[in-house]
């Protein structure tokens, strides 16, 4: 049995996984599998399924050590969206602001990634307004 064909078809079969920061108020990372065919490197946005809904998240590190135990568990990123990456730069002050501050990694992310379109449409803000004169007046 040649074991250099047996080594690369077990690494050709190996599921890639990438932690991901989501811009919510959390200090950790997840792991989500990376679909065949897509390519992730560090610093890029995509959306992740989180419980109920799709979020956006930033893909922090590869998981190049992942627990085999959840690797059936875990979920697929469903998309790479088409943005700039995060430059290492601007992670590295996301970290780094977090530790001063005591603040989740997360909500600093929340912070510097609250430019227009980043974050999805503006939330709808319900109100009453009043037109015309008022009756009996």
């Amino acid at each position: 049995m040649d074991h250099t064909s047996r080594s690369s078809t077990v690494s050709a079969n190996a599921t890639r996984m990438v932690d991901v920061l989501v811009p919510v108020a959390l200090d950790q990372t997840y792991s989500y599998k990376v679909p065949r065919g897509m390519e992730l490197k560090a610093g890029d946005l995509v959306g992740v399924p989180l419980g109920p809904r799709e979020v956006l998240a930033v893909v922090w590190a590869e998981n190049a050590n992942p627990d085999p135990r959840l690797h059936n568990r875990l979920k697929e990123v469903s998309e790479k969206l088409d943005l700039p990456p995060l430059k290492p730069e601007l992670r590295s002050v996301v970290d780094w602001v977090a530790n001063y501050t005591l603040s989740p990694r997360g909500m600093v992310l929340r912070m510097c990634l609250r430019m227009g379109e980043n974050l999805g449409p503006e939330r709808v803000r319900p109100g009453v307004r009043l037109v015309g004169d008022p009756p009996g007046g």
